[in-house]
Order: C-alpha cells, then sequence, then structure tokens
C-alpha cells in the first residue's frame, strides 16, 4: 500500500492549487488597480496553473483507484473514505490534506467570484468610455433584473446646475 505515495501527490495538488490561488490574487489586484495592460498574461498563467491542476488530478485519480483495488474499496473511492480505512498516521495526515482543500476551494471560489465582478464592472466602465467617445447622447447601463439576467437600461445625460 502506497500512501506515501499518495500523500506526496497531494502535498504537490496542494502547493499548485497555492500558485493558482496566488495567480488569482495578482490578477484581483490588477483588475482593482486599473491596470489592464497585464490582464491577458496574468489569465494565461492562471490558465497554465489550470493546466496543471488538471495534471495532478489525473495522477492522483490513478493513484486513488490502485489504492482502491488494495483497500478494498469501490472504485473512484473520495479522500475522506480513504482516510477512513487508512491506519495512523495516514489517516490523521489524509484528513488534514482533506481539510486544506476544502479551505484553497473555499478561497479560491471566492475570489474567482469577485475577479468575476471586477472584471464585469471594468467591462462596463470601458464600454461607457467607448459609448462617450462615439458621441452616444444617451449611453445605456447593463443592470441585473431580479431573475439574474441583464437588461439594457438608457440613461439620459443630467446637467447639473453648479449654483445648487
Amino acid at each position: 500500500m502506497d500512501l506515501s505515495g499518495l500523500s506526496s501527490i497531494l502535498w504537490r495538488e496542494r502547493d499548485i492549487l497555492e500558485h493558482l490561488l496566488f495567480k488569482l490574487d495578482v490578477q484581483q489586484l490588477l483588475l482593482m488597480s486599473g491596470r489592464a495592460a497585464w490582464l491577458v498574461r496574468a489569465s494565461a498563467e492562471i490558465e497554465t496553473a489550470l493546466e496543471q491542476v488538471r495534471l495532478v488530478e489525473l495522477e492522483r485519480a490513478v493513484r486513488f483507484e490502485r489504492l482502491a483495488g488494495e483497500l478494498g474499496l469501490g472504485s473512484a473511492p473520495s479522500l475522506t473514505k480513504i482516510a477512513e480505512v487508512a491506519e495512523e498516521p495516514w489517516k490523521s495526515l489524509l484528513t488534514e490534506h482533506y481539510e486544506a482543500f476544502i479551505e484553497l476551494a473555499t478561497r479560491i471560489q471566492s475570489i474567482t467570484s469577485l475577479n468575476r465582478e471586477l472584471a464585469s464592472a471594468a467591462q462596463q466602465t470601458a464600454a461607457a468610455v467607448i459609448s462617450s467617445i462615439q458621441g452616444d447622447l444617451e449611453p445605456a447601463l447593463q443592470l441585473y433584473e431580479p431573475s439574474g439576467a441583464t437588461a439594457r437600461v438608457e440613461r439620459r445625460a443630467v446637467f447639473v446646475d453648479e449654483g445648487l
């Protein structure tokens, strides 16, 4: 039973996920600062990190299948299922890996969601700038409806008297 090899793969996967999280942080900083010139490079680096995640996940799945046979588990066992049947110290170590993966996944989902919102806001700002450059007198806003769909809302320019 090669639990040492499995643990090694899990450490490598955690490292790759932390690297992905770092790249997402960089993307977020670029979005927040308005430095769009580096966004293409940041996105490419995120894609590279995602490809590394896919490769290590494949390697982990193969290792899980081998261990499933050795431990008498069904096909495609989960990490928690392997941890349940493993003896100490592997049981504790595999449980720690699982908890770390849950934390990383939560952080990655959170930052990805915020990055999408920031990118959407930047896109709307760019569209408004382009609209004003093209001379549109009544630029439109893209707002969300209660259903979650987007709706185009016409916006009229308003002159504010400086004496107010």
